[in-house]
C-alpha cells in the first residue's frame, strides 16, 4: 500500500508539472526535486510520449515519408556509449528545440486543426525538458554551450520528412538512454546485495564471537 501511494503521489506530481508546462517553458528545479528525480521512470514515460507523438504525426502527415538523408548526429549514439551527464543534457536540449520546431510547423502551417497532435508534442517538449533537468540533478555536469535549434527545410514535404526523422531519432535515443539507465540500476542493486550479505556475515561473526553491537 505504501508503494502504491508513493507511486500515485509521483504520478500526480508529474501531471501537475505537465499542466504547468503547457507552454513548454523551462522546468524549475523545485519541480525536479518534487518527484525525487526518478530518472529511468521519467525516461520511459518520455519515450512513450514521443512514440505517441510519432504515431499521431504519421497519421496526420503520411506513413510513407521516408527518412531525412542527413539525419540528426546530435541524437545518434553507439549502443555501448556511456551515459555522460553533460552530453545527454545537450542531446535532450537539442531534442526539445527540434520538437518545438515540429510543433510550430504543425500548429501554424501543416495541421492547424489537429489539436490532439499539438497537445502530444507540447507535452513531449515539457517532458524532455524535465528529463534534462533530472539528468543534471542525478549525473551532474552541464551542457555548455547549449546546441543551436535545428534548421527545418522550406518545402512542405521536406518538413514532414525532417520532422518524422527527428521524432524517430528522439525515440531511439530515449530507448538507448532507458537501456543504459537500466544497466546502471542493475549494477547498483548488485553492489548493494553484496554489501548487505557482507554486513550480515560480519554481524553473525561478531555475534558468534560474543561481541555486542
Amino acid at each position: 500500500m505504501k508503494y502504491s501511494a508513493g507511486f500515485l503521489k509521483v504520478a500526480c506530481a508529474w501531471m501537475v508539472i505537465l499542466m504547468q508546462s503547457s507552454d513548454a517553458g523551462p522546468v524549475p528545479k523545485k519541480h525536479v526535486d518534487a518527484v525525487s528525480c526518478r530518472l529511468r521512470e521519467l525516461t520511459v514515460l518520455t519515450k512513450n510520449l514521443i512514440e505517441a507523438s510519432l504515431t499521431s504525426f504519421d497519421a496526420a502527415n503520411g506513413n510513407d515519408l521516408g527518412n531525412w538523408s542527413s539525419g540528426f548526429p546530435e541524437l545518434q549514439v553507439q549502443q555501448n556509449s556511456s551515459v555522460i551527464g553533460s552530453k545527454v543534457q545537450c542531446s535532450l536540449h537539442f531534442m526539445a528545440k527540434g520538437l518545438g520546431k515540429i510543433l510550430e510547423d504543425q500548429k501554424n502551417h501543416l495541421n492547424t486543426e489537429d489539436f490532439s497532435l499539438h497537445e502530444k508534442l507540447k507535452n513531449s517538449i515539457a517532458r524532455v525538458k524535465m528529463l534534462a533537468a533530472c539528468m543534471k540533478e542525478s549525473h551532474g555536469g552541464e551542457c555548455s554551450p547549449e546546441p543551436s535549434p535545428p534548421i527545418m527545410p522550406k518545402h512542405a514535404f521536406d518538413r514532414k520528412q525532417w520532422s518524422h526523422t527527428l521524432l524517430q531519432a528522439a525515440r531511439d535515443y530515449l530507448g538507448w538512454l532507458k537501456l543504459k539507465l537500466g544497466v546502471q540500476m542493475s549494477k547498483v542493486k548488485g553492489k548493494n546485495k553484496i554489501r548487505t550479505r557482507t554486513d550480515a556475515k560480519h554481524q553473525r561473526y561478531l555475534e558468534g564471537s560474543g561481541h555486542l553491537l
